[in-house]
């Protein structure tokens, strides 16, 4: 297997169908199709390794609709992303919250309309993060845990949980071995708690299941009907849940 040729370049600019320029990547590989990939405010195209530099181009310039959209897309998300800053939005229970800084001897969190209060002495983003981070990791203990050993308990499966972790991962919001260990993104207590239990049910439906099969999703859906409805609300927010 050859190794993949990486080429950037920056794409627009002169082309009246291009409204801005954007740095594109093109990868040569053994494929036999062009594909676009955006990332992080960049366009990759992998194409065949003996594709030309008009068919590539023809190929963005053909695609440059949709290429904007996704940039336009990612720009909104990054500005959306969660900042524990004094000032800042934070998307809790699906509500836009204000986050306030309030100065005191005692450390805690309170949420009181739409403000999102961190209260502790000469606070500054890096601590107000960590009590940012105790607050969800504590709700999580309290909701997730006992609720993640019941319905296993409901289902008959209790006998199988090894171990429930609570972890902030990059990328999962929860995750369930074949050694029965369920493991939950404590970061999901920012959203609404249909969608936590939709993870829960998820995972524990996994000592069911070790996989995604059709007989899965069925369990799934008998517990929690509305999954599909849970599944694209996180697509479409989850960005706004890490920090």
């Amino acid at each position: 297997m050859s190794k993949a040729k990486i080429l950037p370049l920056i794409y627009g600019g002169t082309s009246k169908a291009v409204k801005r320029p954007y740095e594109c990547e093109i990868v040569r590989c053994k494929r036999k199709t062009l594909a676009l990939y955006i990332k992080q405010q960049k366009v990759v195209v992998r194409c065949p390794l003996r594709a030309t530099k008009a068919e590539v181009e023809e190929f963005i310039t053909s695609n440059h609709a949709w290429i904007e959209g996704r940039l336009c897309e990612e720009s909104l998300r990054e500005k959306q992303a969660l900042r524990v800053e004094k000032g800042a939005k934070i998307f809790y229970r699906a509500r836009e919250r204000t986050i306030v800084f309030k100065e005191g001897r005692k450390q805690r969190v309170m949420v009181v309309g739409d403000d999102f209060i961190i209260q502790g002495h000469q606070l500054t983003s890096a601590k107000a993060k960590i009590q940012v981070e105790d607050f969800l990791i504590d709700k999580a203990s309290e909701y997730i845990l006992p609720r993640a050993r019941g319905l296993a308990r409901h289902l008959g499966v209790e006998h199988k949980i090894t171990e429930i972790k609570l972890r902030k991962t990059k990328s999962k919001w929860g995750h369930c071995t074949s050694t029965g260990v369920l493991q939950y993104n404590w970061m999901i207590m920012l959203a609404p708690y249909s969608i936590i239990d939709y993870m829960i049910t998820h995972e524990v439906c996994h000592l069911l299941h070790m996989d995604h099969s059709q007989r899965f999703w069925n369990r799934v859906e008998s517990i929690c009907p509305d999954c599909d409805h849970y599944i694209n609300w996180l697509k479409e927010h989850e960005h706004r849940l890490w920090f």
